[in-house]
């Protein structure tokens, strides 16, 4: 007994179907897919992607953004709990803390002295 008969017709039934349907908005045949063509321009559930105040948007990426944040923490706090003591990992947390505040001074500094150049339009070293 052959068993790819159920498999076959699935597949070639599945191909006469996509070669029906795979036209999603025919020009020539008119309201043949109005009510799909319609809901692409639909903006009544759009929401807000500048920035501002009581923005639902800039809200939810502050919450994620938290989440990760959390996620992080307690993946490090999780990799090091048997290694180290809890003031070790304090310490180690304040150090990388410290670290990423000389970085940010060190490019603030190098983007100061970039604009007050500009400024005086002293570009000679």
């Amino acid at each position: 007994m052959d068993t790819t008969d159920g498999p076959i017709d699935a597949i070639s039934k599945w191909q006469e179907w996509y070669r029906s349907h795979r036209v999603v908005a025919e020009i020539d045949v008119p309201l043949a897919t109005k009510a799909s063509r319609e809901n692409m321009h639909d903006t009544t559930n759009a929401t807000a992607t500048l920035e501002g105040d009581n923005n639902p948007l800039t809200d939810h990426c502050k919450t994620m953004y938290i989440q990760k944040a959390q996620e992080y923490f307690a993946d490090t706090i999780a990799e090091f709990t048997y290694e180290l003591s809890g003031k070790e990992l304090y310490k180690a947390f304040y150090a990388a803390a410290i670290n990423n505040l000389t970085g940010a001074e060190k490019e603030y500094q190098k983007a100061k002295q970039l604009v007050d150049m500009l400024r005086c339009n002293n570009v000679a070293p």
